[in-house]
């Protein structure tokens, strides 16, 4: 079950990259990084088969604190600095009790904590009772409802204005409206409704502090027809009751552009604390009134928007909602492939390996002054292990063997690219072959080389992904009879091609030992690369004192102190494939010096 998972993720991730649409995208990253469009592709893959996890998990922690801190609004401008309230003087609040009934508006949601209520406190003085649980309602459906906490407030202490919220949450979560009752007992509403909530609360109030001041107070106009119904039922049970309302919904300065822009409104439900300092004044005054037996002094009233208009304003910003949401998946898609390919390449490409620390580079190796090659010619072909791509600059092994026997080479390299030079697709991509070794040989000869002693190259992992033929070594010697679009065919056209141009030999560097499970990412497989390996040790019988091999897989001695995968084989190798500059040097170094001594010495 584990490795079906496995493959369908592969395949999946595969199905992405591989797409027509990411083809351009790709093809422009590679021309930049100086590789093929294959491994881009591979390495996205890869990356996000090792570490997408990772970074999913990194990115839906971050979106969900962004989230987190935008609904509190503490990424909101407007919740720092000038909110300070002014001292009223002789107000008539001063030494009252008030007890504020409400949700997250009365809280403070979103203004750290700090509303119109601790601002009306220190203004004027006054006691206030901040009893607000952000998400109540006002119907009886739980303990946190405005209806239970009432009942829960201590009725000894005194109350001279009883202040309520008219809840948002009831017309967000589609509390039935209900409707007014006849009488004025408590047994009388049902609290199940909104209706019957605000009713039970003005009787509960007066009833418990002496026939109190109750005020009600609306949130400003947004896009719902639901709480327009709630305000609306609101105004007929305040004219039965004879309590004020503090009606925000059809304030006109309070619903002036100025009061929602961001800096006032987090949202179009929660102001910061500079729209509660907007609100304050105009909420302290009404209670002030209220407090010496007044009416609430008018306001500009402004004409409220029909219950059409504020459904189609809610259908506008839900679709708003969906598309931000869209846009945040894509850049957070975009932000887990980065994250995972850039680990990915830290990684493979050895930028944070011990073995690619300051003390490998070339300027720091010590040079056999022995060197029987010193000054011979020597020609790297090949793809990204003889393009260095494991440490970590790109850094051509040829710069490191000069660097050890004084030898001066040409190098001809490009990552992702066979020795084979077929055509062929991978989830319906056709893979470009133009740059494959026996293509990029051709373009060298006597006129841009004068001299090559040794032809050295790199037996591509990548003609061990599968999707081209190994081949088989032929009978002929003449160059125009071997099919490069073969591995085996297009390295005997090499031979040939180094032997007629230059009357060079060719050196054959095979990768050491790797397995399946750690190459995924490009696909590399253990044992085509072993079939690519016997017939290297055929041609050595075919073409005798012309062709060398340098076995590296079936060197015994190079594992007798190392393991694949342990703390030493990480510092020789980047990853499965590609060495360290300590792993050309140190670890494969060795044997092929010896080689080239024998050919060359």
């Amino acid at each position: 079950m584990r490795k079906e998972r496995f493959v369908f993720m592969l395949e999946f991730w595969q199905g992405i990259f591989y797409s027509a649409i990411a083809d351009p995208i790709f093809a422009k990253v590679a021309s930049i990084l100086g590789v093929t469009k294959q491994v881009c592709k591979e390495y996205c893959t890869s990356g996000m088969m090792t570490y997408g996890g990772k970074y999913f998990l990194i990115v839906l922690v971050v979106i969900a604190l962004l989230f987190v801190l935008k609904l509190l609004g503490f990424l909101n401008p407007g919740n720092y600095g000038g909110s300070a309230a002014q001292k009223t003087a002789n107000s008539p609040l001063a030494g009252k009790k008030l007890i504020f009934l409400g949700s997250s508006v009365t809280k403070g949601f979103a203004a750290r904590g700090r509303s119109f209520v601790d601002m009306i406190a220190e203004s004027t003085g006054a006691s206030c009772v901040k009893e607000a649980v952000s998400g109540t309602t006002l119907v009886d459906n739980g303990e946190r409802s405005y209806v239970a906490r009432l009942k829960k407030l201590d009725k000894s202490q005194p109350c001279d204005l009883f202040i309520c919220q008219l809840s948002t949450n009831d017309a967000t979560k589609g509390s039935p409206l209900g409707k007014m009752a006849e009488g004025k007992e408590l047994s009388s509403f049902d609290t199940k409704t909104v209706c019957g909530a605000i009713e039970y609360i003005i009787a509960y109030a007066k009833q418990t502090w002496n026939d109190v001041p109750v005020v009600f107070y609306t949130s400003p106009e947004y896009a719902s027809p639901a709480y327009q119904a709630m305000v609306e039922a609101l105004a007929g049970i305040a004219k039965k009751w004879g309590v004020e309302v503090i009606d925000f919904w059809h304030d006109r300065e309070i619903n002036m552009p100025v009061n929602k822009k961001r800096s006032c409104m987090n949202d179009q439900i929660h102001p910061t604390q500079k729209g509660y300092a907007v609100w304050a004044p105009v909420i302290e005054a009404a209670l002030a009134a209220v407090a010496q037996g007044k009416s609430i002094p008018a306001r500009p009233a402004g004409s409220a928007a029909s219950a059409p208009e504020l459904a189609k304003r809610k259908t506008s910003k839900l679709v708003k909602s969906v598309l931000c949401w869209v846009l945040v998946a894509v850049v957070a898609f975009g932000a887990v492939i980065g994250g995972s390919t850039y680990n990915q390449l830290v990684v493979v490409k050895g930028l944070k390996n011990a073995g690619n620390s300051a003390e490998h580079n070339p300027e720091n190796l010590t040079m056999d002054p022995n060197s029987p090659i010193k000054g011979k010619k020597l020609f790297w072909l090949g793809s990204s292990v003889f393009q260095g791509f494991g440490t970590g600059e790109n850094m051509s092994p040829a710069v490191i063997f000069d660097a050890l026997t004084g030898t001066e080479s040409t190098v001809e390299v490009k990552g992702g690219t066979t020795l084979a030079a077929a055509s062929y697709s991978l989830n319906g991509v056709e893979a470009d072959v133009s740059g494959s070794y026996s293509p990029r040989l051709s373009t060298h000869d006597t006129t841009t080389d004068p001299q090559v002693d040794l032809v050295l190259v790199q037996l591509s992992t990548n003609d061990s992904k599968g999707q081209t033929t190994v081949g088989e070594v032929s009978a002929s010697k003449n160059l125009e009879d071997f099919d490069i679009e073969t591995t085996i065919g297009s390295l005997e056209a090499i031979i040939a091609y180094a032997d007629k141009t230059w009357g060079a030999r060719t050196m054959v560097i095979g990768g050491s030992q790797f397995v399946d499970e750690m190459t995924y990412s490009g696909g590399q497989k253990a044992t085509i690369y072993l079939e690519m390996i016997d017939k290297c040790h055929q041609l050595e019988e075919k073409w005798g004192e012309q062709f060398v091999f340098v076995d590296l897989w079936n060197t015994p001695e190079m594992y007798e102190n190392i393991e694949m995968g342990d703390a030493q084989w990480r510092a020789y190798m980047s990853d499965a494939i590609h060495p360290t500059k300590w792993g050309y040097a140190e670890w494969w170094g060795p044997h092929i010096i010896e080689a080239l001594y024998r050919q060359l010495g």
